[in-house]
């Protein structure tokens, strides 16, 4: 029977206090070299990573979408569930397989991707796979999740559907060109995103990439008029250049020697969507700043072994890496 299951839901503590912050797109199993002839099997996908980096540093986050009814699937489920990520709205899709991507490093840690499903279960999100958003919640999407239809316009219904309830949207582009079934559609696609999220972190490359500039000023100054409360710019270990209307700052990082850079980016935004959805007022600057620190931080770690969650910290890691 190919109906549409429903995953169970994991039962999480967590301070009421706290904003949840939604994660939807692709959950995602990532094959990573270990030797010559081995590939270890990690959970993996930018969004997924984001909410189990919130939730190790125990804020509320919750996932919802599409994997496929395969034992991927049910890996990454499982996975979810086991770090306290809210499950209840992932579902396993009756006949597309969940993403899985061949992940190849170089001597200095850095990745390229193969992506070996094509359209994945994450590209066939539905309207009624939404939940019920609050005032105040978070929702955070990359643009894998905008790639393809029906995911593109349930995800922006999603995105909608937040601001209209009083939330806020994180995005990232994280851009995946061979994930697109039209790349010529991906530059106005994510740029329509960023317009409407009140936070975007780029890299460097994205941000001019997207914009056609040829610096970070240029690309900064090309997208002005949008009046996005906060823009992080990630600078690798220079840190990261925190935009807000009012003032441009770099705040550093610390250095490690780094393993595997797999996640290093989704890591990031964990720790900055953590930070910003337990403070009483996210716009303040010195809120801001904090979050920006603890997510160089998380960032760093992430990248001390290998696979996308393996190194994502504790509290307790997080503070003795930064003290």
């Amino acid at each position: 029977m190919n109906a549409l299951v429903r995953l169970s839901s994991n039962h999480i503590l967590r301070s009421d206090s706290m904003s949840r912050v939604w994660l939807t797109g692709d959950a995602v199993v990532d094959l990573i070299p270990d030797g010559q002839q081995h590939y270890l099997k990690c959970p993996g996908g930018a969004p997924a990573n984001v909410a189990v980096a919130i939730a190790r540093l125990s804020g509320r986050s919750a996932f919802f979408g599409r994997v496929g009814n395969d034992p991927f699937g049910r890996f990454m489920q499982q996975t979810l569930t086991a770090e306290q990520v809210d499950c209840q709205h992932l579902y396993f899709d009756p006949v597309h397989r969940t993403s899985t991507v061949v992940v190849d490093l170089d001597e200095h840690g850095e990745r390229s991707f193969t992506f070996m499903v094509k359209p994945s279960a994450d590209q066939f999100l539905q309207l009624s796979d939404i939940p019920s958003f609050q005032k105040g919640e978070w929702l955070h999407v990359c643009s894998i999740a905008l790639a393809n239809e029906p995911s593109r316009s349930s995800t922006f219904a999603a995105i909608a559907q937040m601001k209209e309830v009083g939330g806020y949207v994180s995005f990232d582009p994280n851009l995946r060109e061979e994930v697109w079934s039209e790349p010529q559609e991906l530059q106005a696609t994510v740029m329509c995103a960023v317009r409407l999220a009140d936070v975007v972190k780029f890299s460097e490359e994205e941000l001019q990439l997207l914009t056609g500039t040829q610096s970070i000023e240029e690309g900064l100054q090309a997208i002005a008029d949008f009046q996005i409360p906060l823009v992080v710019v990630t600078l690798g270990a220079k840190g990261a250049l925190v935009v807000t209307p009012n003032s441009q700052q770099i705040v550093s990082g610390k250095a490690v020697k780094p393993i595997d850079t797999t996640g290093a980016g989704d890591a990031f935004v964990g720790g900055l969507l953590y930070r910003l959805s337990v403070a009483q007022d996210w716009h303040n600057q010195a809120t801001i700043l904090d979050a920006v620190k603890w997510a160089n931080g998380c960032g760093a770690l992430a990248t001390t072994q290998k696979g996308a969650m393996t190194a994502l910290p504790n509290q307790a890691a997080l503070h003795a890496f930064l003290e």
